[in-house]
């Protein structure tokens, strides 16, 4: 124990005397002669390990819609999740929730769909507005994923956020290959136009989760809906936990909950 007090003093001492310099290599040949210039850069590698930022990537749709998003790369050959948001929202609502599944080695891609965030121009340069049916910027997605090496093509699964959740799961009903899905406040049909009844019963007994907060009443019908149609899903209703992406930050556990039924099922 006094050894690492002393240890801890050096450094310190040593940090100390670096920013009362203007120069600086005094202080860098003080590190070397006490041998602690490996301690600091130690240190400072596990930093960084622990906080990979993400990538900004960009690929277009077959309707020409120039998609951005973010990739949280695991390493090669990885479990791998698109992550979908809500409507009025972008990529950024997913960012903490990306940061640990990275964490935990599965490698995430969140997206901006048509008319969000960085995605709001065609390939040669024309404004676009946000469109409900998002499935073009799903299938220019997963493409780029399947050919990306930090990608294990057979184990991708997507998370969706309300209108997300809608176009996410109406998605993997016609892919067979997509291995889980999961839904945060879905609907039975958004806006009249992303019917998801017959996607659920088109999606098999693939693994699926869904929850849904009490007070909001359409999300939770919803749920009860998937659950008669897809017995073997996970279903979950929460207390005053909001829609969407804002139940990560309603204390229920979510996050947690979440990872491990990715990491079971993909």
């Amino acid at each position: 124990m006094k050894r690492m007090q002393t240890i801890a003093g050096i450094i310190a001492l040593l940090m100390f005397t670096h920013c009362q310099s203007e120069g600086g290599s005094g202080e860098e040949a003080s590190l070397r002669d006490t041998g602690m210039t490996s301690v600091v850069q130690q240190a400072a590698g596990t930093a960084m390990r622990s906080a990979v930022p993400g990538e900004d990537v960009r690929f277009a749709t077959e309707d020409g819609i120039v998609i951005t998003g973010t990739l949280y790369s695991a390493g090669k050959n990885a479990p791998t999740v698109l992550c979908l948001h809500q409507w009025r929202s972008d990529r950024s609502s997913f960012a903490g929730f990306a940061q640990e599944l990275q964490t935990a080695g599965i490698t995430v891609l969140t997206i901006d769909m048509r008319g969000y965030g960085g995605s709001t121009k065609t390939e040669d340069g024309k404004r676009i507005r946000p469109e409900r049916i998002a499935g073009k910027d799903i299938v220019a997605a997963i493409a780029f994923l399947r050919g990306h090496s930090s990608v294990d093509a057979a184990r991708i699964g997507i998370v969706g956020a309300s209108y997300g959740a809608s176009n996410a799961i109406i998605y993997a009903a016609k892919d067979s290959q997509i291995r889980a899905v999961a839904l945060l406040s879905p609907g039975l049909n958004y806006f009249n136009e992303l019917p998801t009844r017959a996607s659920v019963k088109a999606y098999g007994d693939r693994p699926l989760f869904a929850i849904a907060s009490s007070e909001d009443v359409r999300s939770v019908e919803t749920v009860q809906a998937y659950a008669s149609l897809a017995p073997q899903q996970v279903t979950r209703i929460v207390e005053n936990a909001g829609h969407g992406t804002d139940i990560f930050a309603a204390g229920v556990g979510l996050g947690q909950e979440l990872l491990t039924f990715l990491k079971k099922n993909l």
